[in-house]
Parts: C-alpha cells; structure tokens; sequence
C-alpha cells in the first residue's frame, strides 16, 4: 500500500512538472479591424515570475499587463493558473506575428507559441459585426447546442418606467453571468438622447454578488449607475448598451489525457459580445393646474431660505442678499430667482455655488444665488417677498415656499459721492425726472474739427484704396513661400519632430508627477521611438533599434549618444512589461531624455 501511494505522488508531482511548463497565448480574436480593441492573454498552469511579453510595438497597449491568478477544485480536480492579458489595437492592417512570451518556471525559462493576427479596414470590421444580443467572439470557446444567452446577459434596469417632465430616474446596468467573468473590454453606454444625466461615482472595482432569476443563481456586478432627468415629455427610450465579456468556461474539447482530466483541463477563455433591451419611458407633462406664475422649471424636494447681510446702508454702499435653495432633484437645472427690486437700486447677475453629490439616494445638495444690490439713493424701500415654487411629483402638487419681506433704510452718503451722483447716467432717478424735460446735457471736453477738413481725398482715404491690393500682394508672397517650405515632406515632419517629442513627453511628466511608472515609461518609450522615426524618416514598420542605430551612425552623431538612447529604449521596454522590476529615480531618466533629444537634434544639424 505504502508503494502505490509513493508511485501514485511520484506520477502527480511529474504531470505538475509537466503542466508548470507550458505557457499558452490565445488571442480573443483572431481578425480584428484597425483601431478595434482586443485581448492577448499568456495563462500558465503553475507558479512562475519574470514574465517576459513579447514586442508589441506595432500596436498601441491601452492595458497590460494585468494578472490574475485562479485555483478552482470541480469534481475532484483541481486546477490552478496565473494569466497576464493586454488589451491593445492594431495602427494598420495586415499581417502581424506577436511573437513568444517567456516567464520564470524553477530556473528554466518556459516559452509560448508565436500568435497570428490578421487586421483589415475598419469598414470591414463594422459590416462583420452582428445585431444579434450575445455575439461569440472567439468561437473555439463556445459548446455546440449551448444557448450562452441563459448563462451571460445584461440589463438595464429603471425604478419607474413613467415619471414627470424633470423628474428623477435611477438607472442601473448590470451584467448577470454563471461563468467566471474574466474582465470587460469595448464597453458602449447610451447617450441618453432627451435627458439630462448624472452619473454616479463608483469603484474601478467591480463588485459581485449573487442574485437567483427564476430559481437560477447568477453572479451579478453592476457596471454603471446613472440618475436622468427627461427634459420633455412624450416617449423616449434609454438605448440599449453594449459590451464585451471576458469569460472563462468549459471547452468542448475533450481531455487528452487522464492527467489533463485530473487536473480540471478543458477550460479556456472566450469573448462574447452582449446587448442590453432598451427601454422605454412615458414623460408625463407637468400639469397646468395650479401652475405658479413664477414656476421655473424645480422638480423634487426642496427647502428655501433667503437672507439679507445688513438692511441699514449709506448710498452707494453694497448690499448682499444670498437665496439658498436645498434638497433633492433636479437642483442643477434650477435657474436663478426672478427678483423684482426697488427703481433706484442697480443690480447685477447673482453668483452661482453649487454643492451638490450624487450618492445612493440621488442627485441632491444646495444651490446658492449671491445677488450684489447697490442702492443709489437716501430713503426708505422694500423688497416684496420672494417666492420659489417647485413641482413635488410624490405629491403631485406644486409647492410654493415664501420668504420674508425686507426692509431697508438707505442713509445719504458723502457730499462728493452725492454730489457725482446727479449726473451719473445710470441712476433711474435722474432719468425718471429728467425724461420729462430735457434730455442729458453732453460733458465732458468737446473736441472740434477745423473747417473743410474731410476724410474723403486725404493720405488715409488712398491709403484705405490701395491697402487691399497690398495686402493680396504679401498674401502671394507667403503662400508661396509656405508652398515651398513645405514641398519636401520628408523635410517638415524632420522639423516637427522634436515639436512632436515635447508633446509626448509633457504627458510622460505627467504621469512622472503622478507616481505612475508604468505610463511614464511608456510615453518616454514613445517619445524617443517617434522622435527617432520623424527625425530620421524611418517608417513604422521598419523602425526598430538597429535600424535607428544604423541612421544615427549615418547622421555622424556620436557613439555615445547613440548608446545612451538605445539605453533607454531597453530600460522602458522592460519596464512597461515588468514595472515593479525596474528601479531607479524617475526625474533624473525623464531629465535625461530631454537633455538626450537635444543633444541628437545638435549633433544632427552640425553634421
């Protein structure tokens, strides 16, 4: 007994050794259009590290390397994987090989296979895509007769499917799925034509929880959380959503062996394209019963509350009155106050502060108006109470909340402030008056002209005639100069290059300031590769480092320059693939770059 059992580990630990060294790349696509997102995933079935990716410079990585690491007991098998993915796209169409990827496994280094992709037109790509609600991107991955729409669907989900005009709605998009839900790519929310939208701030995270439809339990993470406001009434419909899911299931593939069996083979990921049903929505109008004068449009539930700093002033002193409104709604949306004030005070248009969130309730918060009013004249005045109405839709009655009247005793001022006063053209005193005599006399210096002097037949009058054949004239002349500058391309991208090298290494210190070594090596990266190519006309699908190297040489630029710069292509082509290895002070690699460029850029023209 005590034999068998040491030949039954002894052939387990040999078909783990085994299985620890295979790395296996799959694509989620195998044809793709230019510019389309898609997976490039390397899954092995065993511990390892140093993950070496292969050369991805023919596409544009928009993330990656991501890593998962799974372990799973089915059956009595149990299984176990580490993957690392990118989501990138191709720059143009054709061809590529994406060659092997190498990680770390006890010592010796584990290979994947070499990965073909073909990538045609965009065009090409939108008429192969179907209207169907749940798409299989990567067919090997789906079993024959199995319906994937019971297993992975989504939803968009309303509170209320009728409303008032302006009132809120909580709209929520989830994905249900009884597969393991690997990650999303490709992701398309509607636009909410005909409403107003107000997303609500959520984790990068994706929570799951389980929810059981129809006595079937499901895995369910919500993707988005949205409050609208429909701005008219009628029929309007919140458009479908679509996405793309990354999942991981059971091939139809047998086991090739008993081992890959025991071991719970027979899983691979597969992409699959869903749609959510769109949704239709009845915009009841507000009701013209009872409809407030002074209604501006408030839905929701709110409080009011106006104040005045001071209510005894000298003319021409200021006066603040602050309107605050508080609640829940559409308090975004909500204008300011129309506010009848007293003749002789001048007025201007308030300032607007908003402190509003969008939480788990809805959009709610304040909203404050700070109107500046300047009274112009001693005496005694009154602003009538001031009204906010808005529309309760719980209720379904429109709400009016007054405010108190405000009395204000104006003293006179200074003697010079009075005295400026009686010719200051704004003041609606004076105009009341006046305009039923005479009206303003002019002040001021009155500036005369002498006698028989006339613009027409003067140096400006045949300057203005013969100032637009001039200007035709040097618009010749620049354009040609322009045309001339610009004939040889080669030449004027040579000359943007380096304009072209400062933009991508603004956004590399960017993320320099942000701590994010990842996307700082790769603009730097990018930086000096479209720098170098520009520069040195070297086109894309030729631009490698001993093609750079070699066109250098040819330029009479230095060794040593030339080292340094192919020095620190290799640092950040290490470092977008196994950041957490790379160490070292990020100022002083981003200082060296530009020093570097400048440096290439002189030697370049000396030469």
């Amino acid at each position: 007994m005590k034999k068998l059992i040491c030949i039954a580990i002894t052939i387990i630990l040999l078909v783990n050794s085994s299985l620890a060294q295979k790395l296996t790349a799959q694509l989620s696509k195998s044809k793709v259009a230019v510019g389309e997102t898609f997976q490039i995933s390397f899954s092995l079935n065993t511990n390892g590290g140093g993950f070496k990716a292969p050369s991805l410079t023919d596409f544009d990585v928009y993330s990656g390397p991501n890593q998962s690491t799974s372990m799973s007991f089915i059956n009595g098998s149990m299984s176990q994987s580490i993957t690392y993915s990118y989501v990138i796209a191709a720059r143009k169409e054709g061809k590529y090989t994406i060659g092997a990827a190498g990680i770390n496994v006890g010592g010796t280094i584990v290979q994947s296979s070499p990965l073909i992709i073909e990538v045609v037109k965009s065009s090409a790509s939108a008429q192969s895509q179907g209207s169907s609600n749940v798409a299989p991107q990567n067919t090997s991955a789906s079993s024959v007769g199995e319906n994937v729409g019971d297993n992975l669907f989504v939803k968009t989900i309303v509170n209320k499917t009728k409303v008032y005009q302006g009132e809120q709605i909580t709209v929520t998009h989830k994905v249900y799925t009884r597969y393991q839900l690997r990650g999303f790519q490709d992701i398309k929310f509607p636009d909410y034509r005909g409403f107003w939208a107000q997303d609500v701030p959520g984790n990068q995270q994706i929570q799951v929880v389980n929810e059981n439809i129809d006595g079937i339990n499901y895995q369910v993470g919500e993707l988005k959380r949205t409050y609208l406001f429909p701005q008219r009434s009628g029929k309007l419909e919140i458009e479908a959503m679509n996405i793309e899911c990354v999942v991981r299931k059971q091939s139809n593939r047998r086991p090739r062996d008993i081992f890959e069996q025991f071991f719970g083979g027979g899983y691979e990921d597969a992409t699959f394209s869903v749609k959510s049903k769109p949704v239709a929505i009845e915009v009841l109008p507000l009701p013209e019963t009872n409809k407030p004068s002074d209604f501006s449009g408030a839905v929701g539930n709110y409080s009011f509350k106006a104040q005045l700093n001071k209510e005894k002033v000298k003319a021409n002193d200021a006066i603040n009155l602050t309107i605050t409104l508080t609640g829940k709604g559409n308090i975004k949306l909500v204008d300011p106050l129309k506010i009848s004030f007293p003749e002789d005070f001048e007025t201007y248009e308030p300032k607007v502060k908003e402190n509003i969130t969008s939480g788990s309730g809805g959009v709610s918060g304040t909203k404050t108006f700070d109107y500046l009013i300047i009274p112009r004249h001693a005496g005694d005045y009154k602003i009538d109470q001031i009204n906010f109405s808005y529309f309760d839709p719980e209720k379904k009655q429109y709400i009016t909340l007054p405010s108190p009247e405000f009395n204000i005793h104006v003293e006179k001022g200074k003697e010079e402030e009075a005295s400026a006063n009686v010719f200051n053209p704004r003041s609606k005193e004076d105009v009341k008056i006046l305009g039923n005599d005479i009206r303003y006399i002019k002040t001021g210096a009155i500036h005369l002209k002498p006698k028989n002097d006339y613009f027409f037949g003067s140096v400006l009058f045949y300057l203005g005639l013969i100032s637009p054949f001039l200007a035709f004239i040097g618009f010749i002349i620049v354009r040609r100069k322009n045309i001339e500058a610009n004939k040889d391309a080669i030449a004027v991208k040579s000359r943007k290059a380096t304009k072209m090298a400062k933009k991508r290494l603004a956004l590399a210190e960017k993320y320099f300031k942000e701590n994010n070594k990842e996307q700082f090596y790769v603009e730097i990266f990018k930086a000096l590769y479209g720098y170098t190519g520009d520069k040195l006309n070297i086109p894309v699908a030729d631009l490698n480092k001993e093609h750079i190297t070699g066109k250098l040489k040819a330029s009479n630029v230095n060794d040593a320059t030339i080292q340094q710069l192919i020095s620190i292509l290799d640092n950040c082509e290490y470092a977008r693939y196994a950041p957490s290895a790379v160490s070292g002070d990020l100022s002083s690699i981003y200082n060296s770059t530009v020093e570097l460029i400048t440096k290439v850029e002189n030697e370049i023209k000396v030469s």
